[in-house]
């Protein structure tokens, strides 16, 4: 199976939920901070528009698609890809692994509303699930030191993140070597759908982003 796929001129990971397993584990065990991110179809449509948010994409430490649709315009047709992708299974195996080895987390949101809506999801399906502190960007006084400050003092394995893109993004590159965490995973504000949290809105925006998508590929393979 290819590794390593290619849309929109952007190489974004291909790897089974076994592979990537593997990659968390050297992660946890490292002494700098990785980083992962689910990559949707509105971060692809964004990055259209932004050179600088597909050079943050480009340097994460593995890129878990997180849209079907994404694969197939890709021209992967694995099954078994697919089918990891639909069911979110890395996301799953993911915190089996942390709960498992006792890791802690730390959340990280807009806002104090979306953070506690993230714990409310995470503490429904992983009640053993160590949180160990929480903070939201409107409670944020000056320049992002603070926030960092915030996240060193609870000290945690890993930080969940659901900024929206490209904040998310832009963050994470202006202070990733600050942060004393093992795993940085940006789920991004797309999270609703992969861990839960369904609606009309939700199932309208996925559309949009993938008519969308649709046209600017055949804009990209036009200008080829």
């Amino acid at each position: 199976m290819i590794k390593k796929i290619e849309i929109l001129g952007i190489q974004l990971d291909n790897y089974t939920v076994q592979e990537a397993m593997r990659q968390v584990e050297v992660y946890l065990n490292n002494t700098v901070m990785n980083t992962i991110e689910d990559v949707s179809m509105e971060m692809l449509v964004l990055v259209g528009e932004d050179e600088s948010l597909k050079e943050c994409i480009e340097q994460l430490d593995l890129a878990i698609v997180s849209d079907k649709e994404i694969l197939k315009a890709a021209g992967v047709n694995s099954v078994q890809r697919i089918k990891e992708t639909v069911e979110h299974q890395f996301f799953k195996e993911f915190m089996k692994r942390i709960i498992r080895n006792s890791k802690t987390v730390y959340l990280f949101g807009e806002t104090a509303q979306q953070v506690a809506q993230l714990e409310e999801v995470l503490h429904q399906d992983y009640e053993r699930l160590q949180i160990v502190g929480s903070f939201s960007m409107e409670d944020c006084v000056g320049d992002f030191d603070g926030v960092v400050n915030e996240i060193n003092i609870a000290s945690p394995d890993v930080i969940f993140s659901v900024l929206s893109t490209p904040q998310q993004e832009y963050f994470l590159m202006e202070n990733k070597s600050k942060m004393n965490a093992k795993i940085w995973y940006g789920l991004g504000n797309g999270y609703e759908n992969a861990h839960g949290v369904s609606g009309l809105k939700l199932f309208f925006r996925r559309l949009l982003h993938r008519g969308m998508l649709k046209s600017m590929l055949s804009r990209y393979d036009q200008e080829r």
